[in-house]
Order: structure tokens, then C-alpha cells, then sequence
């Protein structure tokens, strides 16, 4: 089945999974008007969706991607999709220091040492959009998100803004006070910025700088000393995927079952897949929009709350 264009393919393939273009919008969490024009060549879905498409299409993104002619170099889309991960890590280090620098704006200090970590951040960023948009040469067209939003680099900052604003409008109604918090991160800066964010909400953090040490300050640690641990995944002498199997076969039950937050710039289905059966119980994308976080953290931190206070109950129960 060859396909003239991406979007021709998306509606082939939506035909053969008998999906109308709104069962197909509720899976992906957009609208049906969204996906009418990815099928008329309209606009492009926005790339994090990529693997979500794929997914409920029956299919892998290099497989949705080659479907289409070289006339539309799906080569070129493969290669941006590829590059996410690179573009998101600049920029979670980015509003991370946007987020110490607003909070320490008094400090000279930090304020030149953040600000430079933006420009290195901010300019090898750039370096990796000017190759995706000088080598986009599928349409001349400007691509269009499904979300509404313009790709293009004129946008972005308007986007970025957007979203800080609407973390900062919401961040501050949570509240961890008494709760303490590892997190298992290789990159200093990514420890800075983690600290930073975290400090809003009265909680106390401890850090690791890999799965490795972060498994074994939890079994060094006393039953319930830590109430969750936020884990990247790509680390070295042990990745999070490993650390957190071994932490689920741990013999001390209540050790074994912290809730665990996975810290990732990955997008795909795949690596979420893998995240979730090594044992982890969530995502926190990078980079990290605050409101999103704190209100994963709230959910399983409230859900560790609750079976606490049950086997409270019940070994008062026993003891009666």
C-alpha cells in the first residue's frame, strides 16, 4: 500500500481499522476537525502524536512515515521525530532555570550562572531547529500542530510562554509539606532545576546520581523514609528501567511498592511501554511543565496516603 502523502495514509489506514475520523480523534486525544485536515494534506499532526498514531493504527512510525512517496520525504519527518528527544532536553533545562531564576532574582550570582546555562541551552537548541527547518522541504507551506499552534520558530517562545504561565497559575496550590522525595538524575543542572521546582511545594528532596545509588539509598534507608522517587530513565552504571525492577523485587513490601515517577524526554509508546512494565507507575515528561507534575505527584502521593492508613487500620485491628 503506497500512499502519495501522509495524510492519505492516516485515512487509509484509519479505513482498514473501520475508525471514523472521530473515533480516531477520541484515541488521540484531539479533535475530528484536527484529524480531517491531516487527511487533506492541511496541516501535519504535532510530532509528540506520532507514536500515539501509530499505535492505534496498527503500525510503527518508520512504517507511517515510509508509507508515503518520496515526493513527500517522510525521510525528513522521520528524522525530526528522531530529534525530539535532543530538542527537549535543552529546552527542560531552559525553563527549569527560567524557574530559578524567577525565584532568585535577587541573587547576581545565580542569576549570571542560569542565564548562561539558558544561552548554551538555548543556542545548541537552535542548532538542531535550524537543521530540521532548513531540511524541510516537503511543502513550502508553514506546518500547522493539531493543537493550532505553528510550528515554526517565530512561535515558539509565544508557545513556551504560554505554558510557563499557565504552570505558574496553578503551581502554587500544592502542597508536600513533610514529604520527602528521591531523585535519581545524572545531570547536575537537571538536579538543580528538580530541587528548584520541587522547593514551591514544601517538600524535602534527596538525590541520586544514578539507578544504582538510588537503589541503595533506598535500602539504606528506614520503612517509609521516602514517599516516592522521581527516576530518569538514561543513566549510567544503572538506568532507571533497571533500578526500578530491582527496586519492585526488594523483600521489604512497603520499599518494594514506592510509588516511582519516571523523568523522561522520551515521546513514544514504546519507551513508555517498556517504562510501565519494568515496573514504574508514571510519566513525567521533560521538560517539565510544573502543573503537570505536581498533579502526578498529588495523585500518587495521596493513592501511598491512603493504603498507609488502611494498614494502619488493619494492624490495629490485629492487635486489638
Amino acid at each position: 500500500m503506497k500512499q502519495s502523502t501522509l495524510g492519505s495514509c492516516i485515512r487509509a489506514l484509519r479505513i482498514q481499522n473501520n475508525m471514523t475520523q472521530l473515533q480516531l480523534a477520541d484515541k488521540l486525544g484531539v479533535t475530528d476537525k484536527a484529524v480531517s485536515k491531516w487527511e487533506r494534506d492541511l496541516s501535519y499532526p504535532d510530532i509528540s502524536l506520532f507514536p500515539a498514531i501509530a499505535d492505534v493504527l496498527g503500525t510503527t512510525i518508520d512504517g507511517l512515515l515510509r508509507e508515503c512517496k518520496e515526493a513527500c520525504h517522510p525521510s525528513k519527518l522521520l528524522q525530526a521525530f528522531e530529534m525530539t528527544r535532543d530538542i527537549r532536553m535543552p529546552l527542560h533545562i531552559i525553563l527549569g532555570c527560567v524557574e530559578i531564576i524567577r525565584n532568585n532574582h535577587d541573587d547576581l550570582e545565580t542569576l549570571q550562572k542560569y542565564l548562561d546555562e539558558i544561552k548554551v541551552s538555548g543556542e545548541y537548541m537552535m542548532s538542531l531547529l535550524n537543521r530540521i527547518f532548513n531540511e524541510r522541504d516537503c511543502c513550502s507551506r508553514q506546518d500547522v500542530c493539531c493543537d493550532g499552534h505553528s510550528v515554526s520558530p517565530d512561535n515558539i517562545e509565544k508557545y513556551l510562554q504560554e505554558r510557563i504561565a499557565a504552570g505558574q497559575m496553578t503551581k502554587q496550590s500544592f502542597q508536600f509539606k513533610g514529604k520527602r522525595i528521591l531523585v535519581a538524575e545524572d545531570m547536575e543542572i537537571n538536579r538543580e532545576i528538580a530541587a528548584e521546582i520541587l522547593k514551591q511545594t514544601g517538600v524535602y528532596t534527596e538525590f541520586a546520581e544514578n539507578g544504582l545509588v538510588c537503589l541503595q539509598m533506598l535500602e539504606d534507608a528506614p520503612t517509609g523514609y521516602y514517599d516516592m522517587i522521581l527516576m530518569d530513565i538514561m543513566m549510567p552504571h544503572m538506568d532507571g528501567l533497571e533500578a526500578t525492577r530491582r527496586i519492585r523485587q526488594l523483600p521489604n513490601q512497603r520499599k518494594a511498592d514506592i510509588p516511582i515517577i519516571a523523568m523522561t524526554t522520551s515521546v513514544t509508546e514504546k519507551d513508555r511501554r517498556e517504562a510501565l512494565a519494568a515496573g514504574m507507575d508514571d510519566f513525567a515528561e521533560k521538560p517539565i511543565f510544573v502543573d503537570k507534575l505536581f498533579s502526578t505527584i498529588a495523585r500518587f502521593l495521596h493513592q501511598a496516603e491512603s493504603v498507609e492508613h488502611m494498614e494502619e487500620k488493619h494492624e490495629a485491628s490485629d492487635n486489638a
